[in-house]
């Protein structure tokens, strides 16, 4: 009789849904590297300077998370820095997208921050968008200023010519992240994320 209910036990234990995620307030932190399939170029890091987020520039890399917890804003968690800068940034400092010309800067206060940063598939997304243009800057060194797509919508500033790009998040864990795949009883992913090549430039 024992094992006939310790049977029924494990099967009851099985039946059970195993990948139901719970809400996190907050995804893993992640690098971001910058994928665009032209002659150009193919991949760079994304970087931060202090206040911009930029391409092919001689900077630190840029490391950031979404935090649910403040309407889905991608925040710089304070383990980086500007290259010349002389103290770690805040950890309130968050990207903000510029209502006119959509470029991906900083703010030090998290009010002032662009809600709705997302994951999708392992792609930063802003507005469920993962189109981003990277529109080169006006200096010699030949770095990129990121700019989010708004639906293929956006033009570099002085008639530049932009290379679209994809924000591929470097991250063992968020592979989704974002308001449809972060709440309770969800149960649309595994619990395990099945492990993907992944690029590693640094």
């Amino acid at each position: 009789m024992q094992l006939l209910a310790f049977f029924f036990f494990v099967l009851s234990v099985t039946a059970l849904p195993i990948n139901k995620r719970l809400y996190k307030p907050s995804s893993p932190v992640f690098s971001v590297i910058a994928h665009h399939e032209g002659d150009v170029f193919q991949y760079h890091l994304l970087k931060w300077d202090g206040e911009d987020l930029v391409l092919n520039a001689d900077e630190k890399a840029f490391f950031g998370r979404i935090k649910a917890s403040n309407n889905y804003i991608l925040n710089l968690p304070g383990s980086n820095k500007s290259a010349n800068a002389t103290q770690i940034e805040p950890k309130t400092t968050s990207v903000i997208v510029d209502p006119d010309t959509f470029q991906l800067s900083t703010t030090k206060t998290a009010v002032n921050a662009s809600s709705g940063f997302g994951i999708d598939h392992q792609k930063l997304t802003y507005k469920n968008s993962s189109q981003f243009l990277a529109c080169p800057a006006n200096t010699y060194r030949g770095e990129y200023y990121v700019h989010w797509g708004n639906n293929n919508k956006t033009e570099c500033p002085n008639q530049a010519r932009g290379y679209q790009i994809e924000l591929i998040v470097q991250s063992d864990d968020a592979i989704n992240y974002n308001p449809e795949t972060n709440k309770l009883g969800n149960s649309s992913l595994p619990l395990i994320p099945q492990k993907k090549k992944r690029f590693l430039f640094f």
